[in-house]
């Protein structure tokens, strides 16, 4: 129904959105991204809206090299708890790992992984998700953090011997220099070239205690509720909660992150016996149950869903669950 429809976190967005602000005055909404939409580092954000993104970053700073600029803020904690799972290895072997099976919790589409090549190695990334002309600016952005996990474990003065980028810039010297090793544009995918034995370099950081390591199971559902491509409700589910960020999802606005027409997502709505207004009922009225089970007050969760008054709300959940928010609060805390 929904093909080739992938997520990404806020979370992997969120540090980038911050250093757009403090860098260059300019906030998410310029993108068309509510603010509202980063309260979760959870939360699943269409990748149409990253290519959108990445797209528009030049014209609206500027700045060719805005993504460089930006990246230079980051920092591998701000992946949460997930990057205590990455870094808790001993070696840069086993983080390697770590990541290349666990990226797709945070990004789906995107994939890493390694190859030995002779006495080197290439870490490499490709995601086909990302439209051509935001590849090169992806590209700098995974090619920054591939190298801080490996100065993370090899150490600051760490440099690769080569890394491969998609696209072009026309500084590239500044390139160079941030990155202390050359640069090679214009491949199909990232790639991040080092000597093999350097694979099994220990960590040059303390190690993470074991208690530090531990996950809440709500963190864990929420990692593992990436939805597969080819679980289209799932996709329509998740496309439908990023809209009720810009209000009560519309037709028009579903479509648009669908990247199809209103005709095209209705007649394919139809074809498997479903109709909009219910969807969107469905998903609205089960992320007011997470947020009523939360303990959030019923005027937020009517303002959080897009709902100008508790009345709309309240009629609308009643209609989808069956009893009113106050019921299922009550049931919710008799029974736990």
């Amino acid at each position: 129904m929904f093909e080739n429809v992938h997520f990404v976190r806020a979370i992997a967005m969120k540090g980038l959105m911050e250093g757009l602000f403090a860098t260059y005055g300019v906030r998410s909404t310029a993108f068309g991204i509510p603010s509202s939409v980063f309260d979760s580092p959870m939360t699943l954000i269409p990748v149409s809206v990253l290519n959108h993104y990445y797209e528009n970053i030049e014209a609206l700073t500027g700045d060719p090299d805005a993504v460089l600029n930006l990246v230079r803020r980051g920092n591998l904690e701000q992946l949460g708890s997930i990057s205590r799972w990455f870094f808790s290895g001993h070696e840069l072997a086993s983080a390697i790992r770590r990541i290349n099976f666990g990226v797709t919790c945070i990004q789906s589409g995107a994939f890493f992984r390694g190859e030995a090549v002779g006495p080197l190695i290439k870490w490499t990334y490709l995601n086909d998700s990302i439209s051509a002309q935001g590849k090169v600016h992806d590209g700098i952005r995974v090619a920054n953090f591939m190298c801080n996990v490996l100065m993370r474990y090899l150490g600051n003065q760490f440099t690769p011997d080569r890394i491969c980028i998609p696209g072009s810039r026309v500084n590239s010297q500044k390139y160079q220099a941030y990155f202390g090793c050359p640069i090679e544009w214009g491949h199909d995918q990232v790639e991040v070239w080092l000597p093999n034995k350097l694979r099994l370099e220990g960590s040059k950081v303390p190690s993470i205690a074991v208690d530090k390591l531990s996950m809440s199971f709500a963190d864990l559902d929420n990692y593992l509720n990436m939805p597969d491509p080819q679980d289209h409700m799932k996709v329509l589910y998740e496309v439908v909660n990023y809209a009720r960020h810009s209000g009560l999802p519309t037709l028009a606005k579903v479509s648009g992150l669908l990247s199809l027409s209103e005709q095209q997502l209705q007649r394919r709505l139809q074809s498997s016996g479903l109709n909009f207004t219910s969807i969107v009922g469905f998903v609205l009225s089960g992320e007011a149950a997470n947020m009523i089970i939360l303990g959030m007050p019923f005027e937020q969760i009517a303002a959080r869903l897009g709902y100008r008054n508790l009345t709309s709300f309240s009629r609308m959940f009643k209609k989808y669950r069956g009893i009113t928010p106050t019921q299922y609060r009550q049931n919710y805390l008799s029974a736990y």
